[in-house]
């Protein structure tokens, strides 16, 4: 008699809970604010969640913050992917965005905003509490919240920036996902990782390697007729500059070999010997941007400038070839300029070691995917053989290199791979 009592009291519990929808759910997650929107297709609902998290998680008497979040739900006893992007998340926002693992494994789909950017700033910005530590608890935090809704399997990714920021969440809370996919994700080890300025002397071929080069000095060559140009589109668009034009050509002649190779631009795209200035100047700003070394383009990317420099690392410059020809020719050319002011920037570089660490002998169900001429493929995850990890690097590709894009092979082994982790078949394997 006892024994059947509890069992209904427990059925009874249980379809209580079921019966509750999902918005009922949300809105009563404490500290979590919830904001009905249009539902992406193949989706039921969407929700913007607006969650308090502490400025300091070791300290939360030191104040608090709101974070954001974009839910979308295509089931309960589906799995969730949760993206833990890395800068702002204003895109989830769009009602046709659909993660690629999403839609792979036709699952729901939570995209959380990085600490300090876009519509997850706290008051003020007090730099000191934005550090990986802080940006993997709030991770953690969410992830607490929403596992008394959804407890299926849970898969956390990230491109660039936002795997990076994936596999830091892991490092803290190895246990809170049962897989990550990171894509074309860094892990640096310096301010300015020496790597990739050695990666972009042996990346491609050398003809390429050497139009590149003619082309940055003809640049700086014909300075003054694009330096107009450069100053017409400035005006047009209100930007203002953050240091002088001719410092600000400097600078994007020198992005130049890095954003060729990560954005996959072609060799007969380069302009030759004969290129007018403006033709110098459309092939300049359509592969380095004028926005990103001017205001307001630069202000969004303050908070990754201030991760870069004091945890997470970055690249420097390499004047080799055309240092005779930079206006700035005994100052200290980096990218540091693009930090906010004022904070002080002491590089720690004990978080990353301790990544490298996690990677290397811990990191356990985690796929790594590169596109070999990227850049970043310089600082990739080096897993050891003491992990289950999967690297794939897709020969040719670049920044935008994703599962769907994988020739077959490897296609097959990730989404094997992942099958194999979830004990699920995906079901949407285009």
């Amino acid at each position: 008699m006892k024994a059947r009592l509890l069992l209904m009291l427990f059925l009874s519990s249980a379809l209580t809970v079921i019966s509750e929808t999902l918005q009922e759910q949300l809105n009563a997650l404490p500290g979590v604010k919830v904001e009905t929107k249009a539902a992406a297709p193949g989706f039921t609902e969407s929700y913007i969640l607006t969650i308090t998290q502490p400025l300091d998680h070791r300290h939360p008497e030191k104040g608090t913050f709101t974070q954001r979040a974009f839910l979308s739900h295509r089931g309960f006893s589906k799995p969730m992917v949760m993206t833990t992007e890395g800068y702002s998340a204003d895109y989830a926002n769009n009602t046709f965005f659909e993660e690629e693992l999403a839609n792979i494994l036709q699952s729901n789909q939570l995209v959380v905003e990085h600490r300090y950017f876009s519509g997850s700033k706290p008051e003020g910005q007090p730099w000191d509490y934005l550090t990986v530590e802080n940006a993997a608890a709030d991770h953690h935090h969410v992830i607490e919240l929403l596992k008394t809704i959804y407890k299926g399997k849970w898969i956390t990714t990230g491109i660039s920036k936002g795997g990076q920021t994936a596999v830091y969440h892991r490092t803290f809370y190895p246990n809170d996902a049962d897989a990550t996919v990171a894509y074309v994700a860094p892990y640096n080890i310096a301010q300015e990782d020496p790597r990739e300025i050695w990666f972009l002397k042996q990346v491609g071929d050398s003809i390429t390697r050497s139009k590149i080069t003619t082309f940055q000095r003809n640049v700086l060559k014909q300075r003054s007729a694009v330096l107009d140009l450069l100053k017409n589109q400035a005006g047009k668009r209100q930007y203002t500059w953050a240091m002088s034009p001719d410092s600000t050509l400097d600078y994007m002649v020198l992005e130049y070999p890095f954003s060729y190779w990560q954005w996959c631009n072609k060799p007969e795209n380069i302009p030759g010997a004969s290129a007018t200035p403006r033709e110098l100047y459309m092939h300049l700003t359509a592969t380095v941007g004028l926005d990103n070394f001017t205001h307001p383009g630069m202000d969004g990317t303050q908070a990754f400038f201030y991760q870069a420099y004091t945890e997470i690392g970055y690249y420097g410059y390499d004047t080799t070839g055309v240092g005779d020809l930079l206006s700035i020719k005994n100052g200290y050319i980096s990218n540091s300029i693009m930090a906010p002011k004022g904070p002080h920037y002491k590089f720690n570089p004990l978080t990353l070691q301790r990544v490298r660490d996690f990677i290397a002998l811990e990191g356990n169900n985690i796929i790594y995917i590169y596109g070999g001429n990227d850049p970043w493929c310089a600082s990739a995850a080096l897993p050891s053989t003491a992990t289950n990890a999967l690297r794939i690097i897709a020969p040719g590709g670049c920044h935008g290199t994703r599962i769907g894009t994988l020739s077959s092979e490897p296609k097959k082994k990730v989404l094997d791979t992942l099958n194999d982790w979830l004990g699920n078949k995906t079901t949407n394997t285009k």
